[in-house]
């Protein structure tokens, strides 16, 4: 199972974005989430089912100290911004930071900008696809534009995350499997016969 935290500010939309890939419904009006919540879902990848337990985090500074803690567990991160609120994207670099300090360093992580939905014509929008697509690239991050309302790109983000996610896994585990053997053979090779 792959540990997923989702972090932003407040209302960019992260308790939808998930109750839409967990349930496919659009549920209009939650209340900000408070400190921290969770639920698994099962992505197909190929012939694989991969389960991932997603961890809501709560995006006001007050609760910040809480949900640095959720960091350190993570496999994957999902920085998500609300593509009419530049201020929510300026601030995804602070996000970034502050998952930086808590994380393995093979971590991955994903980078959405949400609620397309709000202004289909890009040259309405605070935040361009081209500002999203940059940032993502300059932190070696997976980008998606999505819509919890329409459902648009939901899917398909977690699925390209699940499968980093696994991408990841598997190279754990050749490096996992060289080290055992150059030690095994390392072993074999100090052995001294009298």
């Amino acid at each position: 199972m792959f540990y997923v935290v989702f972090v932003g500010d407040s209302a960019v939309g992260k308790t939808c974005f998930l109750h839409r890939f967990c349930h496919n419904r659009f549920k209009p009006l939650f209340n900000a989430t408070i400190g921290v919540d969770f639920t698994v879902k099962t992505v197909r990848l190929q012939d694989r089912l991969v389960a991932v337990q997603l961890w809501d985090t709560a995006g006001q500074e007050r609760f910040r100290s809480i949900t640095k803690q959720y960091f350190r567990k993570a496999d994957g991160v999902v920085l998500m911004y609300d593509v009419t609120s530049e201020q929510s994207f300026l601030n995804v670099r602070n996000w970034i930071e502050s998952v930086r300090v808590g994380v393995d360093d093979g971590c991955v992580m994903c980078l959405v900008g949400n609620k397309v939905d709000l202004y289909p014509n890009e040259q309405c929008r605070t935040v361009t696809y081209k500002h999203g697509k940059d940032l993502a690239e300059e932190f070696d991050m997976v980008f998606f534009e999505t819509s919890a309302y329409t459902g648009m790109g939901i899917n398909e983000c977690m699925r390209a995350l699940a499968f980093r996610l696994q991408q990841r896994e598997m190279e754990h585990m050749e490096e996992a499997l060289k080290l055992e053997m150059t030690m095994n053979s390392s072993k074999s090779s100090s052995w001294c016969c009298v």
